[in-house]
């Protein structure tokens, strides 16, 4: 039987790789309109790699919330917002690494997160 492509795309995995980088739509397209009719290695990679760096930066970013909401005053020096920016930027070069290597078909782990997300999330 002929295994059929979503919108008659076959790539490899590149196309469910690059569009898991756009967040809750993209991420729910690569892996259930790409991914699981044609399940290979590349787009996997991409899907962990994808999963564990969105739920890493909410993570971060509702803790960071919550923290200076409860404990933390903004004073002149140091501000919990001025983390959150330094942490969105992070996030957002991790971001253009990984969108990159999927781009160009490569299964380059995010600096830091990577390997961490292909061990937890090994059932995708």
């Amino acid at each position: 039987m002929e295994r059929k492509y979503l919108f008659g795309i076959e790539d490899g995995g590149r196309t469910a790789g690059m569009v898991s980088y756009f967040f809750v739509i993209g991420w729910s397209i690569g892996y259930f309109g790409f991914h699981q009719p044609n399940k290979n290695t590349l787009s996997a990679f991409h899907l962990r790699q994808t999963l564990f760096l969105y739920l890493t930066y909410l993570a971060i970013w509702f803790g960071l919330t919550m923290v200076s909401h409860s404990f933390v005053q903004s004073s002149g020096i140091f501000s919990i917002y001025l983390l959150k920016i330094v942490i969105t930027i992070v996030f957002l070069i991790f971001w253009a690494i990984g969108l990159n290597a999927a781009n160009n078909a490569e299964e380059k782990p995010i600096p830091l997160l990577g390997r961490v997300a292909q061990s937890i999330f090994a059932f995708i």
